[in-house]
């Protein structure tokens, strides 16, 4: 095979990978990369989940979770690709299981009549409460799309 194939052929293997990526769902609406810091009594929060839930029809949620400097990059469609455009409510929660069973069904160990693990908020649960946190935030399409919240009691 001459270098002139070889040449033709890697080209054509390029141009046929190139729409092999992710495919946005359909409908799905334009986003814009977001970046969330959230603190809560002056420190980093890690490990919350952040929540931006579009006001504006019906759009898919946006999601992330903060690492150790309380910093997230939210998803919608795809890792990072932020939120969708336009006005959101915002929650952030933060909680962890308290006592109770947390043995599988199918556990030999699985005991029916075990009470339920019981949800321990590790922040205000009022910021995880869709009407009542208080927290709102505009994607816009100029950017740059960086929110600080600073969490309070």
């Amino acid at each position: 095979m001459s270098r002139f194939h070889v040449w033709l052929l890697l080209l054509a293997l390029a141009a046929g990978l190139g729409g092999c990526g992710p495919k946005l769902p359909p409908g799905a609406r334009p986003t814009k990369k977001v970046t969330v810091t959230v603190t809560y009594k002056g420190a980093p929060v890690e490990n919350a989940n952040v929540t931006f839930v579009n006001q504006e029809g019906e759009a898919a949620p946006a999601n992330g979770r903060t690492g150790p400097d309380g910093k997230a990059k939210l998803k919608t469609y795809m890792e990072e690709d932020g939120a969708v455009l336009g006005s959101h409510k915002v929650l952030i929660e933060k909680s962890e299981s308290v006592g109770g069973s947390n043995v599988p069904q199918e556990s030999p160990e699985y005991n029916p009549n075990a009470p339920p693990p019981t949800i321990k908020y590790l922040l205000p649960k009022k910021f995880s409460d869709y009407a009542n946190s208080g927290l709102k935030a505009d994607v816009s399409d100029a950017g740059p799309n960086e929110f600080t919240f600073e969490l309070k009691d």
